[in-house]
């Protein structure tokens, strides 16, 4: 059998700011990390598992050593804010 991926894209939900978040006034920019925060932390143990925690720092959601899952940050390449211009 092939191999197979599923992404999973959670739109606005920012795991910290980008390089150029200065550009667009959004510097600190961190929607997921202010939100656990803000409500005490995010118990998301399914999110947690394939390796939330390895990605941003958040209360409750600690890295896993074994994460069930590749994970990774994405960057949109263009110069815009839009989210159809990052998704595309």
């Amino acid at each position: 059998m092939g191999r197979k991926a599923m992404i999973v894209v959670l739109d606005g939900v920012g795991a910290g700011d980008a390089p150029d978040a200065a550009e667009f006034g959004d510097e600190g920019a961190n929607t997921l990390g202010n939100t656990a925060c803000a409500v005490g932390g995010l118990e998301l143990p399914h999110l947690r598992s394939l390796g939330l925690g390895n990605v941003v720092e958040l209360e409750v959601t600690p890295p896993v050593t074994v994460p069930k899952a590749s994970y990774g940050l994405m960057q949109e390449r263009s110069a815009a804010k839009a989210t159809l211009a990052g998704h595309w």
